[in-house]
């Protein structure tokens, strides 16, 4: 129930930043430090006004490093991630195999560091009768030489 209870919390943080389009990792990686990252600053404020997350695990087990149970680093962030990213992608993929007519939407475009990445959208109509756009995911660098 201890390790349980940690995780709902550290899974609202990363559902908050996910929602709102917000970067995970920052400078720093070390509770404490001014330039950490959102997700440990989230982490740190919510330990403010939560004393079982402040006190019980991110004083306790907050810098620990590898091979100690936390629950609190980015690697398990981003495990959390992947399995998230999964859930939904399933999600969509069902959503999208019950309607009748659906367009995939493929797209290239360059990133902010100029590499080019491709985009699936799958497109369809609601059950509300108005269109319903879903992005799927990225391909990251893709080419555009042509094959003749």
């Amino acid at each position: 129930m201890y390790w349980r209870s940690v995780l709902e919390r550290v899974v609202s943080v990363i559902k908050t930043l996910a929602s709102r389009g917000l970067p995970f990792r920052g400078q720093e990686e070390i509770f404490g430090l001014p330039k950490n990252e959102n997700y440990m600053m989230l982490l740190e404020l919510l330990s403010e006004f939560d004393p079982f997350l402040g006190q019980r695990n991110i004083l306790k087990y907050g810098n620990s490093g590898r091979g100690t149970t936390s629950y609190l680093s980015s690697t398990i962030c981003d495990e959390i991630i992947v399995l998230t990213t999964k859930k939904v992608k399933g999600s969509i993929i069902n959503e999208v195999k019950s309607r009748k007519y659906y367009l995939i939407v493929v797209d290239s475009t360059p990133d902010i560091t100029h590499s080019d990445q491709l985009t699936f959208i799958l497109r369809y109509v609601s059950d509300k009768g108005g269109p319903t756009e879903r992005f799927l995911e990225f391909i990251p660098k893709v080419g555009h030489k042509s094959l003749i």
